[in-house]
């Protein structure tokens, strides 16, 4: 289906049918299979799901047709090519001279790592035990370093706990993977280690939805050949890697397979021997629940639930007479014979085991017990190195002494700024080499850290060769300089050195802009910072927060900007309520806010500012209100507008126009209160009684969820009576009454209404009434926003100073808390100085808590104000 890249379908029907595939140019319920490009119709991909049919993208028909003949044409066996020297020439050779002539005379242009790098490197590692570090040391690493396929490398790429680690079935690499921190996008790790160094050869970032879930078990596993690392990520995928991969920014999988229906936890999956396929544990209509699906290549979607029990991904066999006619869900797992033909899996109610003929679909009793996937791997590449894994560190052991060979902690975060303060271009840079110190490393072996820590660094630091093997950075070329600019310099324009050069550059620029004046001075560094901000400082972070964002987050920008627009018109703040309904994206949504701010700042005595308010709306309200889906909210808030101004006849065509909203419609209680606050702030009040009186019995009642901004509103306007009367009509006494209402009685000072009206339905404290009555006996009502004492602003202090020892990629959650403490004290500064360390392209993270932080703030509570 559809247009492929490079790959006209002749092409591509010649090389299928070679395979012996019948291909045709319709799917049906006899298709096996489909390859369906990014440009095909959504609905023609959908009646291939819906028939139980896969379908794979274009890589993975490329990869199937490519012919075994073309894949080996081209290659050449490391083995047969003549060495850079003969590898007995330097076990022979006796001291540090001899080797050094070894090395001078090879043909370093011959020198192939896989074949040649592990007999240099034990040499060397010999002749250091005796002689320490020599010429032929360095002479043997300036070479290894001018390879394409070296690079400095540091091992912290975790950036949240470990949640599994798998040793290679040749014992020469572990695989640790780690989960996603707040970010899921982000992405998790997957590393790479040499077992013998004990030193991280490869880091895989920015897996999709990280590697495997937090306690799920066998979510990396090898192949046999340890050429291949399959992974259950993105929450329900399986997927193979490269684990050799030479990736950059982002790792993408060799091939992979989703065909859980959404599930949201790993499946249980076994990888096959060769790792290029495996069995997935999911729904069929089979007996056997499960699938075996190749991971050749490419992507591959597919709803097994749907697809017929012959196809030949399904366990389709028939189950042994002793098992009856019922389901076998294999969550034990299943293992692979060696030759990977057959699936073992235990029945757990009769516990015995059963064999899958994968060809035939025979399903038997097993008798066959010691044939298992990597049953007989013997190759030991470990040096008999041992390692040991906690969710972060990683420590190797030497085989001799059992001393360290290699300790590595992770998620350490120290104190003050890291050397780049830049989340895109260099977080793979950064690293704590310990509790009190940032470094960065790049991979040409310029390293920024204290000079004098020279020792600590090469204990962590190695060069990757071909991204499988560590070469030991103590023994050369290695760099370190003292600062970014120094980096700059040595790395010249290539590679990052021109971004590392931008950055030296904007550092200077922000040193001398501070030097003359012209920049904000930070301070001594303590947090939280004077509490200088205001509210006007709080609501345009509101709009810059958003000014990013696109149109798929309109739903949630547009309402929370109206709200705020209300907010500070009820501040008597005009102009800031007008920009604030200027940036609302939503045209209907717009509308409404221009007449809502009119209606407010009008009944506010701001009639002038109250007409220019409005003009917007009345322009466009005839328009809208035939478009909109929200009818009654847009009708209303133009009718309060009208009233609010004067012009009672207009306003009694636009409320006629709202009640009629009502009656059509399959009228929400969104919609109701709507038109009750409208009513009730353009001052027909007893219009609004009256529209909840005439509802009737049948009606059912409202959410305390979705009546609370209302009740909030009628408590923050001093309209208690009439929050009584709908909270008797409409709102009975229970857990619908919002708990978010006693901490507005308690500041209005009403003790007897805490009693009767919620003493019902949540426990209320003592020093609670005890406030109502001090404030009710004359006490002053705290002021909006608060101000902040010397013991909130120490807790917030204390607060942060725990914040900053949180991995960087678990922070997100704790900050919005924080930014959420800090708006209800009053510490506007403190909440303004933490909204920036939260992403900007998301709603979920710095607008909507700064959406919270000012309605915390200005209302004493969480909820969008009415």
């Amino acid at each position: 289906m559809g247009r492929f890249h490079n790959l006209s379908h002749a092409t591509a029907k010649a090389g299928l049918e070679a395979l012996g595939a019948r291909v045709s140019a319709s799917v049906s319920e006899r298709t096996d299979l489909v390859f369906a490009a990014r440009d095909v119709d959504g609905r023609k991909v959908g009646k291939a799901s819906t028939l139980g049919i896969p379908i794979y993208d274009g890589t993975a028909l490329r990869a199937a047709v490519k012919s075994a003949a073309e894949l080996s044409a081209g290659e050449e066996s490391a083995g047969e090519a003549e060495a850079f020297v003969d590898h007995s020439s330097l076990a022979s050779a006796a001291d540090p001279a001899a080797l050094l002539n070894v090395l001078q005379e090879a043909d370093w242009s011959a020198f192939v790592a896989q074949r040649d790098l592990v007999p240099l490197r034990t040499r060397l590692l010999e002749l250091e035990r005796t002689h320490g570090v020599t010429e032929a040391h360095r002479v043997a690493t300036a070479r290894i370093c001018d390879l394409d396929g070296t690079r400095l490398l540091h091992p912290y790429g975790h950036i949240t706990e470990i949640e599994s680690a798998v040793g290679s079935p040749c014992g020469r690499y572990l695989a640790t993977g780690s989960w996603v921190g707040d970010n899921y996008h982000r992405g998790g790790a997957l590393q790479i280690w040499e077992v013998a160094s004990g030193r991280c050869v490869n880091v895989l970032d920015r897996i999709e939805g990280g590697v495997g879930w937090p306690d799920h078990d066998d979510v990396i596993q090898w192949s046999a050949d340890s050429t291949r690392v399959g992974l259950a990520y993105d929450t329900n995928q399986v997927g193979v890697f490269d684990p050799f991969d030479a990736h950059s920014a982002h790792t993408y999988p060799l091939a992979s397979a989703s065909v859980t229906d959404g599930a949201s936890r790993p499946p249980a999956w076994d990888l096959a021997p060769d790792g290029r396929s495996a069995y997935v544990l999911t729904g069929s209509p089979c007996s056997i629940k499960g699938c075996v699906v190749p991971l050749e290549a490419g992507d591959l979607f597919w709803l097994p639930d749907y697809a017929p029990p012959s196809h030949p991904y399904l366990l389709g066999g028939t189950l042994p007479e002793e098992l009856g006619d019922r389901e076998l869900w294999l969550d034990g797992g299943v293992s692979w014979s060696q030759d990977g033909t057959k699936l073992y899996a235990k029945d757990a109610e009769l516990k015995r085991d059963l064999v899958i003929d994968l060809a035939t679909k025979e399903v038997t009793w097993s008798t066959d017990k010691g044939k298992r996937k990597y049953a007989g791997a013997t190759i030991d590449g470990s040096g008999g190195v041992r390692f040991s894994v906690d969710s972060n560190r990683v420590t190797f052991r030497r085989p001799d002494t059992g001393g360290m060979l290699g300790d590595f902690t992770f998620l350490r975060e120290p104190a003050g700024p890291r050397v780049f303060e830049d989340e895109y271009l260099f977080e793979d840079a950064n690293f704590a080499l310990d509790d009190d110190t940032w470094c960065a490393a790049f991979e040409e072996g310029v390293v920024i850290a204290p000079p004098d820590r020279r020792d600590e660094l090469e204990a962590v630091l190695a060069w990757s060769v071909d991204r499988r093997f560590a070469w030991p950075a103590r023994w050369g070329g290695l760099e370190i300089v003292p600062d970014v600019r120094a980096a700059a310099e040595r790395l010249g324009e290539d590679g990052l050195g021109y971004f590392v050069r931008e950055y030296a550059e904007q550092l200077e620029a922000a040193e001398a802009a501070q030097a003359t004046g012209n920049a904000r001075v930070e301070g001594d560094g303590a947090w939280p910072p004077p509490n200088t901000a205001t509210m006007d400082d709080l609501f345009s972070a509101v709009r810059d927060s958003v000014s990013a964002l696109g149109s798929n987050w309109n739903f949630a920008v547009s309402p929370g900007l109206r709200y705020a627009a209300r907010l500070q018109a009820r501040r008597g703040e005009a102009e800031g309520a007008v920009e604030l309904v200027e940036a609302i994206p939503d045209v209907d949504q717009r509308v409404a806010a221009s007449a809502e701010v009119a209606m407010i700042l009008a009944r506010g005595g701001l009639t002038e500012q109250a007409r220019a308010a409005f003009a917007f709306a009345e322009a466009r309200a005839e328009f809208v209100a035939l478009e909109t889906y929200d009818v009654a909210g847009v009708t209303s808030s133009v009718a309060g507008a009208y009233q609010a101004l004067g012009d009672k006849a207009a306003a009694d065509v636009w409320f006629a126009r709202a009640q009629e909203a009502l009656r059509l419609e399959t009228a929400s209680w969104d919609n109701r209160l709507a038109v009750l606050w409208a009513l009730t702030e353009c001052g027909r009040v007893d219009e609004a009684r009256s529209t909840w009186a005439s509802l009737g019995d049948g009606t059912k009642r409202p959410s305390g969820w979705t009546c609370e901004p209302w009740l909030l509103y009628l408590l923050s306007t001093d309209r208690v009576g009439l929050a009584e009367e709908f909270l008797d009509a409409w709102v009975p006494r229970g857990m619908d009454r919002p708990s978010s209402m006693i901490k507005a009685l308690v500041e209005l000072g009403q003790p007897d209404l805490l009693r009767s009206g919620l003493a019902g339905s949540w426990y209320i404290k003592d020093e609670d009434y005890e406030r109502a009555q001090a404030i009710a006996d004359g006490a002053p009502r705290r002021s909006l926003p608060p101000t902040p004492t010397e013991d909130e602003v120490a807790a917030l202090a204390e607060a942060h100073a725990e914040l900053l020892k949180i991995p960087r990629a678990k922070r997100e959650m704790p900050t919005t808390e924080l930014i959420e403490r800090a708006a209800d004290c009053g510490h506007l500064s403190a909440a303004l100085d933490l909204l920036g360390n939260l992403g900007a392209d998301d709603f979920n993270d710095r607008p909507k808590a700064a959406f919270s932080a000012l309605w915390r703030a200005a209302t004493g509570h969480y909820v969008a104000p009415w």
